[in-house]
């Protein structure tokens, strides 16, 4: 499991502002409301904030007299608590008015529990995942579960059965490197965006980093970016050789010229040289596919790639008729 490592840093940070601020509500914000309203409680709350300092000064006095000092603060700090508590009750404030009201009741905002992921911060990096990768705008309405073979008959039914399971194990089987690519081609409206997408979504809930783009995107970030030295540039090139899943939608749809050969050509044999999985949907059969690139892109499409064919009526027209 290898979240996106920009993700994690931002999310990670997100995390500490959080605890940071969940701490700093309890100690000031509710602190002065009820210091206000209770005589003698704030007195109570400075011995006890002074804690801190008062071992460190033990400690700096020798380990002899230390131990008993330390014993004596810590009955003083039991008892203070204790009449925390009374003054609370007292003036009607719960006694557990000052615990810090954590937003994650199970890792206290750390991200983690007994060095483990917390759920918390797996559901975070999920959601920033699916915001990074391209597909936030699509994944609420495009996955495994919304994809609606009722639409498909017969023969076609029956191929699209196939294909959607066939993608399902490859998106829950999920490997950083090593897990094949696959080719959705066919016709327009047959399903091939929203199932590269709820291929996509699902390989980001298992915790890989993966990048969706469109055809015409991927090309014009490879065009502009050519001639720069700006890392900022540079990096958003770099995140479709290096990351573990990269979708490519409408292949052929982009803009023809002459680079477009070339700059395809050198990203498929990259990640299939270092075992990265790509997900490339078309419009395109293979003859036409033939016309528009050379037989070395195409020969790797369907001879690296795991092609599936979508057959079947066109969905986006059956549901304007519907």
């Amino acid at each position: 499991m290898s979240f996106y490592r920009e993700d994690y840093v931002k999310v990670k940070k997100n995390f500490e502002d959080r605890r940071r601020n969940a701490e700093d509500k309890a100690l000031e914000d509710k602190r002065k409301i009820a210091c206000a309203d209770i005589p003698g409680l704030k007195e109570i709350c400075d011995k006890l904030d002074a804690t801190g300092p008062r071992v460190y000064a033990a400690a700096l006095e020798g380990k002899e007299s230390y131990a008993k000092k330390l014993m004596a603060i810590r009955r003083e700090n039991e008892e203070l608590l204790k009449k925390q508590s009374e003054l609370l009750l007292s003036h009607g404030y719960p006694e557990d008015y000052f615990d810090i009201e954590y937003n994650c009741p199970i890792c206290h905002d750390e991200g983690n529990v007994n060095g483990k992921m917390c759920v918390c911060m797996k559901n975070e990096l999920i959601k920033a995942g699916y915001e990074s990768s391209g597909i936030s705008g699509l994944c609420d309405k495009m996955s495994f579960d919304t994809f609606d073979l009722s639409y498909y008959s017969g023969a076609d039914r029956k191929n699209m059965e196939v294909i959607v399971e066939r993608a399902r194990d490859f998106a829950e089987d999920f490997r950083d490197t090593g897990s094949g690519s696959i080719l959705f081609f066919g016709g327009t409206g047959l399903g091939k965006t929203h199932l590269s997408v709820a291929v996509a979504k699902r390989v980001i809930e298992g915790g890989h980093w993966c990048v969706y783009t469109t055809a015409g995107t991927l090309f014009t970030d490879l065009r502009d970016t050519r001639f720069t030295d700006d890392k900022s540039e540079r990096d958003n090139i770099n995140k479709y050789y290096d990351c573990e899943l990269l979708v490519i939608d409408d292949l052929g749809t982009e803009l023809n010229g002459r680079d477009v050969v070339p700059f395809l050509y050198n990203l498929l044999n990259s990640r299939i040289n270092t075992k990265k999985s790509t997900l490339i949907s078309t419009n395109l059969s293979q003859n036409k596919l033939l016309e528009l690139y050379d037989d070395r892109i195409v020969s790797r499409l369907f001879g690296e790639f795991l092609p599936f064919r979508f057959t079947g009526k066109d969905v986006r027209m059956q549901k304007l008729q519907r």
